[in-house]
């Protein structure tokens, strides 16, 4: 018997490095998402094949120590159940060591619970972020992506400090994400002195924005924030676009991509966007990192914001692969991440994680959209750090 026990504990030790770790091999990590490939959000899919290509360009290096790297897409079609069923999948069949984003505040609180239960790697959900403040579960969850409803604050203060606007409205999705906009702009006005012109809330079914935008010219609003999906994004701007005089749009970053240009057309020019890393075109290492996509992906290039938006997703997690060596474990992965500090990847800039924080990025600047092309209005602008 003390033999066999010997013996046991002797095959033991030279297993490969991670082979009990879910989703880590001795030649391979395995990596998924659950993302709305169909659908009112469906744009916003770009993201997920954005990281698909990245990572088969890292792969075409040779991996990381040694280890290349599957990525596993399901579409959600930006429905809860459909999440939580492809979630499932991904950790209970596939075996993924982590999942790489999730579009859809509402995807995110469906799943969390059933994520930090199972204890799986979450790597920038992109969802609004008052579920992780305060949160004691989110050991296992890294995010680089903006607050909602901070951004919402910014572009408050900016349409009325900056613009002199005095009549400030909101448009939103009625959920999650768009009540987290809505609360920012609130609070914005607050400490303002102001109140909102109108609130006007619109559900994913609705296919026609007009009536919204009549309650907009109703109040007399000179200026409109907007949290939409691209779908009712471009409806909204195109219903606003024919009000005589014409509030001014300021959106959230997830409008940011130059597709709205495509699907609201003439009534997209104007619009101030928030973005999170530089645009194309303003900056050689971002231009490089299109081509690298674009070259695997042709489609990706009309869709090029919400494509490089998937690789501020996933930079990070390959940084917190190299860091952690070739013995790759969820724990070995977290002391990684927590070990970055003011670093700066391809795209994204100044990412910090910590033992205490789980927030990697805490600035935006804003732009204004000509033909589909990003015209900067301001520098990079901080807010909070909450988690």
């Amino acid at each position: 018997m003390g033999f066999l026990l010997a013996w046991v504990m002797a095959a033991a030790a030279v297993l490969p490095a991670g082979a009990q770790e879910r989703g880590i091999t001795p030649t391979e990590i395995i990596l998924g998402t659950s993302a709305p490939l169909s659908g009112p959000a469906a744009p916003w899919g770009a993201t997920a094949r954005g990281v698909e290509a990245y990572l088969d360009y890292i792969n075409e290096q040779g991996g990381i120590h040694g280890r290349t790297i599957r990525f596993v897409i399901r579409d959600d079609g930006y429905q809860p159940p459909r999440a939580v069923a492809n979630v499932r999948e991904l950790v209970e069949r596939v075996g993924v060591f982590g999942i790489v984003g999730m579009i859809g505040s509402a995807n995110a609180a469906a799943v969390k619970d059933y994520m930090f239960r199972n204890q799986v790697i979450w790597m920038t959900p992109a969802v609004e972020q008052d579920q992780w403040i305060g949160n004691p579960n989110i050991h296992y969850l890294f995010v680089t992506y903006p607050n909602y409803f901070q951004e919402a604050k910014i572009l408050t203060r900016f349409a009325v400090e900056e613009l002199g606007k005095q009549r400030v409205a909101v448009i939103y999705q009625n959920d999650q994400y768009g009540m987290a906009g809505l609360n920012g702009v609130l609070e914005a006005l607050g400490e303002l002195g102001m109140a909102p012109a109108a609130t006007v809330s619109y559900e994913l079914t609705d296919s026609d924005l007009s009536v919204h935008a009549l309650r907009i010219a109703e109040a007399q609003a000179d200026a409109v924030i907007l949290y939409a999906t691209p779908n009712h994004g471009a409806l909204a701007a195109a219903a606003l676009y024919q009000l005589n005089p014409r509030p001014q749009i300021l959106s959230s970053f997830t409008l940011a991509d130059p597709i709205m240009a495509h699907l609201a057309g003439e009534a997209w020019n104007g619009v101030i966007v928030p973005a999170y890393f530089p645009y194309p075109g303003t900056d050689a290492k971002v231009d490089r990192v299109l081509q690298i996509l674009v070259e695997r992906n042709p489609d990706l290039a009309q869709m090029a914001f919400n494509a490089l938006a998937g690789v501020t997703f996933i930079e990070p997690m390959l940084e917190g692969f190299r860091r952690a060596g070739p013995n790759l474990t969820k724990e070995s992965f977290v002391a990684a991440m927590e070990s970055i500090q003011d670093w700066d990847g391809e795209l994204l800039r100044g990412v910090t994680f910590g033992p205490g924080r789980r927030q990697g990025i805490n600035s935006i600047f804003l732009a204004r959209m000509e033909n589909g092309v990003p015209q900067p209005l301001t520098d990079w602008i901080e807010y909070p750090v909450e988690y």
